[in-house]
């Protein structure tokens, strides 16, 4: 495993424990406190972890900061968005969790969205909704 992978990993797990402990309050409570918080860590680790890779995807198309191609990052951030929350909503079955705690498909796709917003203006990369300067 490389160095840039570690990192990605860090950084990752780091970001997901954050938004773990907001989706903690979010979502409805199942068994104790440290076993739900492994659940929705797995579901934040889905979006933070597969995220990276997507943005990493998206930035490795031509012409992807500039015109159009900016729309089809924000597309790329949804449809990824809707593939993190399939495999977050496949371990969450696999916790013997019920899928209507969870909100429906689209808001995987949202909430990637959101989130890799969040994530580049906080890593100060231009962001697909910021204009040329």
């Amino acid at each position: 495993m490389g160095a840039p992978f570690m990192r990605a990993l860090t950084r990752n797990t780091l970001a997901a424990l954050v938004l773990a402990v907001g989706l903690l309050v979010a979502l409805p409570r199942h068994g104790s406190l440290g076993s739900d918080f492994v659940d929705v860590f797995t579901l934040a680790f889905c979006f933070t972890f597969l995220g990276h890779y997507i943005e990493a995807l998206l930035r490795a198309l031509p012409g992807i900061e500039t015109g159009p191609g900016r729309l089809v990052r924000l597309a790329g951030w949804f449809a990824g968005g809707l593939w993190c929350y399939l495999v977050a909503r496949w371990l969450w079955i696999r916790y013997g969790r019920d899928l209507n705690e969870l909100p429906g498909l689209l808001w995987g796709g949202v909430f990637l969205v959101g989130l890799e917003l969040v994530l580049n203006a906080v890593s100060r990369q231009p962001s697909a909704n910021e204009s040329d300067s």
